[in-house]
């Protein structure tokens, strides 16, 4: 697992898969640690990371990435990796109220399950990109009318 959170923007410029997040202005804002990749594309040194501002327009792909997996043949979302742990919260359409403490859920908060355990008991771990980079468009368009 490369991230230590449930989920990840994403960023596709000129051919390569950057981490990103965008702002209310719908700019989008690349990072790399890779020194070489942040010189070639001018990107910008800010402590151990290289950063670049970019408008949507000049990305192929804006995508946020879940990552999921199976615990015990039920959907889950992967929340948080920590070490060789993960937290997992079920999907509350695959999994009853009896299920969830069968499976030794806990309650974190008023409707938020969560169970901690080692990643060698999850099945078919995976990632889905949900695209947003229509909606960041629209964000930028409408911040930059003139």
């Amino acid at each position: 697992m490369v991230t230590n959170h449930w989920h990840t923007h994403f960023a596709v410029y000129k051919g390569i898969e950057f981490e990103a997040d965008n702002d209310r202005d719908g700019n989008i804002f690349l990072s790399t640690r890779d020194a070489a990749i942040g010189i070639i594309f001018n990107f910008k040194k800010v402590g151990d990371i290289y950063i670049k501002e970019v408008s949507p327009y000049e990305v192929t792909k804006y995508c946020e990435r879940y990552f999921l997996a199976k615990y015990k043949g039920k959907k889950v979302a992967i929340m948080w990796v920590n070490g060789d742990e993960v937290d997992i919260h079920p999907d509350p359409e695959d999994i009853t109220y009896n299920q969830l403490k069968r499976l030794g859920f806990k309650q974190v908060e008023k409707g938020v399950y969560q169970k901690t355990l080692p990643p060698s008991e999850l099945t078919d771990i995976h990632a889905e990109d949900d695209d947003s980079l229509k909606w960041t468009k629209q964000d930028y368009d409408e911040c930059h009318k003139q």
